[in-house]
């Protein structure tokens, strides 16, 4: 098997593909797989792919063939000693899910504790939530099953190398997920598909004696001589052989509880709003005009990645969780509170297309005091909410940089699925950030047509990029000094996003699993 990567073709033509191969390795008779797709558009579109091909050619045939090596598919080792008959789970969010799945798979029994809802309970919940207001505090966008990234866009990037990602990729396949997560460069599952996907996990885990508990909210962690006695779920103790706190990073009631008990530590985060333009308006820049290859395939919805540094106030901002074709969403979870995500759906065919513009900041913005930024985050999300009543408020650019109140909107409209008002978003924030967001707009808008225009849709508040904290933990992911307790995922400020908190979560189910 030889990878061969920097195949380079004008249209997403099979055929052709085919071709190319077999002029590069001088055979007729091969089969081979798309390894890895993506689309350059830096001159004219072009199609970038990698292929893995079924051959041996000796050390010197290798050598005329352009940008080939041997290939191996590399796998996650999981050695077996004497782990513990019985885990508990807290938090089914994709770190959780993933220890779950695999530590059932080989034989311990696991309990998975969820503050959330089921996923079939959490879209009924939150459909409600986006056509009244109200909130569930304990099953909504932050919380349920599948973690928040079930109502974002299912977006699987990862820059590791690490051999797990491609079991999470694996297995998300396996359990319905489209096959263009195998080969795409930035892979996505969209939030209607990946519901199913979470779901027909689930079902795989109970099917191999995992046990789930929907509606459970972790209250209570008894630690006595080093380790974790029991724990309370809902007012009840419960004994594990080992526990794994996989809450996510808006379980701000529970880094509370936590606070005393375990080892943590504030670390940086980013903050600011979602932007939203139209999604062809993207499309156009990024595709220089076109909307089709060379032989009038479509092509998918643009995507963009842009980033800012001030050499002046030491500050930087770049786009995160870009949602091209999608909307965004009242992703609030305390009472009395606003603040935005972004979401898609397979298809990315929504009108607009919008990604978060944040800031990072530190100590020196919001204290350093333990939990200063969880705090600082609550502060923003309570002045967002007392601005509109609790819609969530929405600002054009040109005002937002004039300082004014937005009065009518302009050829964007915004995509938010619940309620929305006009506003002034200047002043939620400190003074500092909201420049630092209007710097770095523009600067972006010199990299990519349209992005600063006057009528590009701010709306806000986004504060949930990532945790507010760090648990310390060991290199076996064990909370510092806690011989039976595992943090992980993003709540315990050690992953960000999908794949990488269920590679999180495999490591740890490989821990438990190696634990003599």
């Amino acid at each position: 098997m030889i990878i061969i990567r920097n195949i380079i073709l004008e249209s997403d033509n099979p055929d052709k593909l085919r071709q190319k191969i077999s002029k590069l390795i001088n055979k007729k008779d091969f089969d081979y797989e798309i390894y890895r797709k993506s689309i350059d558009s830096r001159k004219g579109i072009k199609f970038s792919y990698q292929v893995l091909v079924d051959i041996d050619p000796s050390d010197k045939e290798l050598k005329r063939i352009k940008n080939a090596d041997r290939f191996e598919f590399r796998q996650s080792n999981i050695k077996i000693n004497n782990p513990p008959k019985e885990v508990s789970i807290i938090g089914a969010g994709p770190s959780g899910l993933f220890t779950a799945y695999v530590l059932a798979q080989n034989g311990v029994k696991v309990k998975v504790y969820e503050r959330g809802e089921a996923i079939e309970d959490r879209i009924k919940t939150i459909e409600n939530f986006k056509k009244t207001g109200k909130l569930n505090p304990e099953s909504n966008i932050q919380f349920g099953e599948g973690g928040a990234g079930t109502y974002s866009d299912g977006k699987l990037t990862a820059r590791s190398k690490d051999p797990r990602v491609r079991m999470v990729l694996e297995t998300f396949h396996k359990h319905g997920a489209p096959d263009d997560i195998m080969i795409d460069a930035k892979p996505h599952i969209g939030t209607d598909l990946l519901r199913e996907v979470i779901i027909n996990m689930r079902e795989e885990i109970k099917s191999n004696g995992g046990e789930f508990y929907f509606s459970h909210h972790l209250d209570g962690i008894n630690i006595t001589d080093k380790k974790v006695k029991n724990i309370s779920i809902n007012g009840n103790n419960i004994e594990s052989g080992a526990y794994v706190i996989a809450i996510g990073h808006s379980a701000r009631d529970t880094f509370e509880m936590l606070s005393d008990k375990i080892s943590m530590e504030n670390k940086n985060f980013a903050v600011g709003f979602r932007i939203e333009h139209k999604r062809q308006t993207i499309n156009n820049s990024q595709y220089n005009g076109k909307d089709t290859d060379i032989e009038g395939n479509p092509l998918p919805a643009a995507s963009y990645n842009l980033s800012y540094n001030d050499k002046e106030s030491g500050l930087s901002a770049y786009t995160f969780c870009m949602c091209p074709g999608g909307y965004v969403v009242n992703a609030s979870s305390e009472e009395n509170m606003t603040c935005v995500n972004g979401m898609s759906y397979h298809d990315r065919d929504g009108e607009n297309s919008n990604a978060a513009i944040i800031v990072t900041i530190g100590e020196e913005i919001y204290g350093n005091n333990l939990l200063d930024g969880m705090r600082f985050q609550r502060e923003i999300e309570k002045k967002a909410f007392n601005l509109t009543k609790g819609d969530v408020p929405v600002q054009k650019f040109i005002d937002f940089k004039e300082n004014i109140e937005t009065t009518d909107l302009g050829d964007i409209k915004p995509s938010i699925e619940s309620a929305y008002k006009l506003a002034n978003l200047r002043g939620i924030y400190p003074a500092a950030i909201d420049k630092m967001v209007i710097q770095a707009v523009d600067y972006m808008g010199n990299r990519l047509s349209g992005f600063s225009d006057n009528d590009a849709i701010l709306s806000g508040v986004e504060t949930r990029s990532s945790s507010p904290i760090r648990m310390i933990r060991d290199e076996e992911n064990k909370s510092k000094g806690i011989s039976n307790l595992y943090v992980i995922g993003e709540g315990s400020g050690h992953s960000g996003g999908i794949v990488s908190s269920a590679v999180d979560g495999i490591k740890t189910a490989e821990a438990i699993l190696s634990k003599k």
